[in-house]
């Protein structure tokens, strides 16, 4: 089999504990180039990985033919242009979530990606991955009945203090309209229980400016906390609180059905059943839907999807269903009404 070259567009933390070794593992792949925000970061990189080119661009990067694969692993401002570039060049795409700024380039990249018929996926969140299988069969087997009503608690602090300096998350130049862990549960959600079809939201903004570390006061674009309720296809109700206004942490779901009421922690990820009288009790999945998310097989996944033709997720489909109840939840805190989501996928 022939070896699938690999260049990377932004080698950061998850590219270095994740990517390169999950990519090193596999005897038909070889990573040929980098290029980071500077040269000096670049060589270093390089340097460290062995990775034998370093190319002065991106654009120099994605336009080389020895090039199969691009894994972009930057901020989301350089998602689209670096995804759509390389597509249109030939080459298949692994991004880097949150997908995109915002919605109009998500669509761009997700149509990008259906005209060249070149694989294109999002790095997958790791929330729930290790009970996607189980949750799957529980539905399917009847054990759940209806789904009624999830909800979601994300609280940090990570906007707590009004002088720390502006993160980039916080930056909407960089970060578009993505906020703290919003789009990671709206892709869980969409992953166990299905498409949002309409969503009622609000968010807050606390501290109106930030100091970027040189100085610079920036306007705050980027929500403090963010309170959504979204209407799903399957019929459920899902209620998201996100908050960086929290001295107590928490990343939870709760999942109320028909026949019964799960409780997943996600900083435990762990899986209960929360019976009507007595402790909760830890779901363990069976051998045959375990997954373990500490060794886990993205990677793998995404290499045999171009050279073997199997289905991966999350796509670039995936990666805009997410991007349409996000925008949702901007549109309707600005108007203070519903909006219904209508898909725009092809």
């Amino acid at each position: 089999m022939k070896k699938l070259k690999v260049a990377f567009v932004g080698l950061g933390n998850i590219c270095r504990e994740r990517h390169i070794p999950g990519l090193m593992k596999l005897p038909h792949v070889e990573i040929i180039g980098v290029i980071n925000r500077t040269e000096p970061s670049s060589k270093k990189v390089a340097q460290e990985y062995k990775i034998p080119h370093v190319y002065s661009t991106w654009i120099e990067l994605v336009n080389d033919p020895e090039v199969d694969i691009v894994w972009i692993g930057t901020w989301p401002y350089l998602h689209a242009p670096v995804s759509i570039s390389a597509l249109k060049a030939g080459k298949h795409v692994f991004c880097q979530a949150r997908m995109a700024m915002n919605l109009l380039e998500a669509k761009q990249m997700y149509e990008t990606a259906c005209r060249t018929g070149k694989v294109a996926g999002l790095c997958p969140v790791p929330f729930g991955m290790t009970y996607n299988k189980t949750i799957s069969r529980m539905r399917r087997e009847g054990i759940l009945g209806e789904i009624y009503f999830v909800k979601v608690n994300s609280f940090n602090d990570f906007n707590l203090e009004p002088n720390k300096p502006l993160h980039w998350r916080k930056d909407h130049r960089i970060s578009g309209q993505n906020v703290l862990t919003l789009g990671m549960y709206i892709e869980l959600i969409h992953r166990w229980f299905g498409w949002t079809k309409s969503v009622w939201g609000s968010y807050q903004i606390f501290t109106p400016t930030r100091n970027t570390p040189e100085g610079e006061i920036i306007e705050i674009q980027i929500p403090d906390q963010v309170q959504a309720q979204l209407e799903l296809d399957c019929g459920a109700i899902a209620q998201l609180t996100i908050s960086g206004m929290s001295n107590y942490p928490q990343e939870s779901v709760e999942i109320h059905t028909q026949y019964k009421t799960l409780y997943y922690d996600v900083l435990e990820d762990k899986l209960y059943e929360l019976p009507k009288n007595g402790e909760r009790k830890i779901i363990i999945p069976q051998e045959e839907d375990f997954y373990d998310v500490k060794n886990w097989s993205v990677e793998k996944d995404f290499i045999e999807a171009v050279s073997m033709g199997k289905e991966y997720h999350p796509d670039f489909e995936d990666g805009l269903k997410y991007m349409e109840v996000l925008d949702a939840i901007y549109k309707s805190a600005h108007s203070n009404q519903k909006v219904s989501i209508h898909s725009t996928t092809l």
